[in-house]
């Protein structure tokens, strides 16, 4: 117990100049079902609060498309957008996640056959919301669409003009609940095709470079002291690989 207190203390005095010159940070993004929900509550929210609540910083949410979160933080009009596997200059990652986890495929069974891995990805017309994936997050060729909602994914999918839709399980379950086009939900399937880590992108500048470093500590303040797997255990979501969290107990 001492040796956490110890760490906690000396993470929170390398950065507290950087705190002292942060009033507030402003998060940015879409509102996703037990994420970042309207009403305040969500993982993504409950993380950031007890993070920068740390440092007595609050934190404000702005609800806006990806796209538009990006360009408010290459602007220098938010801090963060939440959350991205990759960030291309000006744009950075943090260094810990805030999310990991599985992404799924839906399918017709029919029109696939026999579910054989991610080969059976390869050549296929996969459509995805825009900025949500890319292609080298599949290890076969892939073409694909990117639409502005995964209801509007789902919908390419029931009416046979893509083969696979993907995302989360999470967002393809909230799309399944949103959708308006009738279906034999027999017909079809969901089966895993990757794994991988979600960060908050920021911008690569000096305040985006403490914001990231606040971050940073305070995850590992978190991990340490144990707060942070009551948070993803709150949510039902499960905890990230993070190398240092059993370190020091």
């Amino acid at each position: 117990m001492k040796s956490i207190i110890c760490i906690l203390l000396i993470l929170l005095s390398s950065t507290c100049v950087y705190a002292e010159d942060i009033k507030e940070v402003i998060a940015v993004g879409p509102s996703w079902d037990r994420f970042t929900n309207r009403d305040g509550t969500g993982l993504y929210h409950e993380i950031l609060h007890a993070v920068f609540g740390l440092y007595g910083i609050p934190v404000r949410r702005i609800y806006v498309p990806s796209e538009r979160a990006y360009d408010l933080v290459r602007s220098g009009r938010a801090d963060m957008m939440t959350c991205h596997d990759e960030a291309a200059s000006p744009l950075q990652l943090a260094h810990h996640p805030m999310f990991a986890g599985r992404y799924y495929v839906f399918f017709n069974k029919e029109r696939i056959g026999e579910w054989k891995g991610v080969e059976s990805l390869r050549d296929k017309v996969i459509v995805w919301r825009l900025g949500y994936y890319a292609e080298n997050n599949f290890p076969v060729p892939v073409q694909f669409r990117e639409v502005k909602t995964g209801s509007a994914a789902l919908g390419m999918v029931l009416l046979g003009r893509a083969d696979f839709y993907v995302d989360d399980m999470a967002f393809i379950e909230t799309s399944m609940k949103e959708n308006k086009i009738p279906y034999d939900r027999n017909a079809f399937d969901m089966r895993m095709a990757g794994y991988r880590n979600y960060y908050p992108v920021l911008l690569r500048s000096e305040r985006g470079d403490a914001i990231r470093e606040l971050y940073d500590q305070g995850i590992e303040m978190l991990a340490r002291s144990g707060r942070l797997q009551d948070i993803f255990a709150k949510w039902g979501f499960p905890f990230p690989p993070y190398r240092f969290a059993e370190e020091g107990k």
